[in-house]
């Protein structure tokens, strides 16, 4: 099929793509200067990165020697619902299929990720959103799309109250779970699948934390274009 063979997976999973319920809790990165929807892109010496890192730094040593008031701590945010996806990027992740990326404006060295949520919607719904990612309209102008600036956030299936009982989710899967209106039912628990750079993951919980630019870039990074 050839090059084909992408648009046909891409069709294929868009119509068998289902939602997935539970729980998401983010803590807000306040340390930075920007939003995911400033207009500023992230280019080669970014202000943003460069100043942003600046005030984590100092947020940390802040805390690490007590002088944090309680009034300024940060809170962790809790939203529950159905979700088509929950995309977490920190650079724009642009290529010829989306110009712009998932998320235009996020910021490769400023210690956050930009968090999108698309919740349950028609598929109608969701293909215009799709197709907002291939022209420069704002793909995050939806009721149903949020998107937050995060440091830190973590999911969970409905099916599992914490990552505690996760051992006890598996020996209960032998035998199927039981269901209210079917007592006889041998249906399998709920998983969500995760995209991890190409790597698929499934679990029904996940915790994702930034950590500012943890590893040194041996680049010149994204130039303006002439």
């Amino acid at each position: 099929m050839g090059l084909v063979r992408y648009d046909f997976s891409g069709l294929k999973t868009f119509l068998s793509h289902q939602y997935y319920e539970g729980t998401l809790s983010f803590l807000p990165a306040q340390h930075t200067v920007g939003s995911p929807r400033d207009n500023k892109p992230c280019r080669a010496g970014c202000f943003v990165c460069r100043q942003s890192k600046q005030q984590l730094e100092e947020e940390e040593k802040k805390a690490l020697y007590g002088l944090e008031n309680a009034e300024e701590m940060e809170e962790w945010q809790v939203t529950c619902g159905k979700f088509l996806a929950i995309n977490a990027t920190n650079m724009s992740c642009a290529c010829p299929r989306s110009p712009g990326g998932l998320s235009p404006f996020a910021h490769l060295g400023d210690g956050s990720s930009d968090l999108i949520l698309i919740r349950k919607c028609s598929r109608f719904n969701f293909l215009r959103f799709l197709i907002r990612h291939t022209n420069q309209e704002d793909q995050f102008d939806f009721t149903f799309v949020e998107v937050y600036r995060v440091k830190k956030f973590h999911f969970t299936s409905k099916h599992v109250e914490d990552e505690d009982n996760d051992s006890k989710e598996q020996e209960k899967q032998k035998f199927g779970k039981i269901c209210k209106d079917r007592p006889s039912c041998t249906c399998s628990a709920s998983r969500s699948s995760w995209n991890c750079d190409g790597e698929v993951m499934h679990s029904p919980a996940i915790e994702v934390r930034v950590h500012c630019q943890l590893v040194r870039l041996f680049a010149r990074g994204i130039e303006e274009e002439s």
